[in-house]
């Protein structure tokens, strides 16, 4: 009996997915460069219920995702070991716990205004979308992934009640743009297009992808030095390179064939992750500087 426990555990948690929620943490976009984290001891617990929220509700479009393309899955060499193509989990129990995970994100998503709820609405329903026809339409399966981070920026947005730049708005949506069709490529390159686990692919080609990828590259660093000048700090400016570095940084992994998933090329790539973890630290000092010279002074 607790051996089947653990089993149906394991499989739920499979199910769910919540390694991908990591892809959900754009929800602290907004208040962290709105500088209120250190202002407000409240806003990071806030958003870390908003965080769990948005997440449960992406776990619920995994699992209808998983519902709809269960078949197809089984004939993939990766996702025929996800549990409702192997049978792990059952229709039955798949659906039960949907209806579980829904019911507590709309419990944690009523603590803010209407407009989180409708964006998470909106987010499950582009994510059901994809699962029955984007993924299958060339060019607009990648625009549906990059649309889904920017519902998370937005997400996060209204629940800190912070006005987020358009620009970082577009920045984000250049920029998942730019990592969509970069793992687009990566699978062009390491399948096989005739392989019926991915149709879509046949329909794209190796120099069109090349294409866009140096196009979204390059606007994705325009957005977001738009957006730095925009700030009106010129210590900011101080971030430009390291964000150049990281784009191209990506688009030469994915040239040379090192890998595509954007994912596994921060972990395993140690240039990049070194360089994300730069901009990221010089981002923090530059914003929260003044806020923690002030607790500096306070509490010495």
């Amino acid at each position: 009996m607790i051996t089947r426990m653990v089993t149906f555990i394991k499989s739920a948690l499979l199910l769910i997915r919540p390694h991908q929620w990591i892809k959900n943490l754009l929800i602290f976009v907004p208040p962290f460069f709105g500088g209120v984290f250190l202002a407000d001891s409240g806003v990071f617990l806030k958003m870390a219920q908003a965080f769990l929220a948005f997440s449960l509700f992406s776990s619920a479009g995994y699992i209808v995702n998983d519902m709809l393309d269960m078949r197809s899955d089984r004939l993939h060499p990766q996702k025929r070991f996800r549990p409702l193509a192997s049978g792990a989990i059952g229709i039955y129990q798949a659906s039960l716990l949907l209806v579980v995970i829904l019911s507590l994100s709309l419990i944690l998503s009523l603590r803010f205004a209407y407009g989180f709820l409708f964006v998470c609405v909106l987010y499950l329903a582009l994510s059901v979308a994809y699962s029955l026809f984007l993924q299958h339409v060339v060019i607009l399966d990648a625009f549906s992934i990059a649309l889904g981070f920017v519902f998370r920026i937005e997400a996060g947005g209204i629940a800190s009640e912070i006005k987020v730049s358009s620009w970082l708005v577009l920045t984000t949506f250049l920029l998942s743009l730019l990592l969509a069709f970069g793992k687009r490529r990566f699978e062009l390159s390491a399948f096989s297009v005739s392989t019926p686990f991915r149709k879509v692919l046949a329909e794209y080609k190796m120099n069109f992808l090349d294409t866009v990828l140096g196009i979204f590259a390059t606007t994705a660093i325009v957005t977001y030095s738009i957006y730095v000048v925009e700030r009106g700090s010129k210590g900011f400016l101080i971030t430009v390179p390291f964000a150049c570095y990281g784009v191209l940084r990506y688009v030469y992994i994915v040239q040379t064939n090192s890998g595509g998933d954007p994912t596994e090329a921060l972990f395993k790539d140690r240039n990049l992750l070194i360089c994300v973890v730069l901009w990221i630290t010089i981002t923090a000092l530059i914003i929260y500087l003044q806020d923690i010279l002030g607790l500096f002074n306070k509490w010495f």
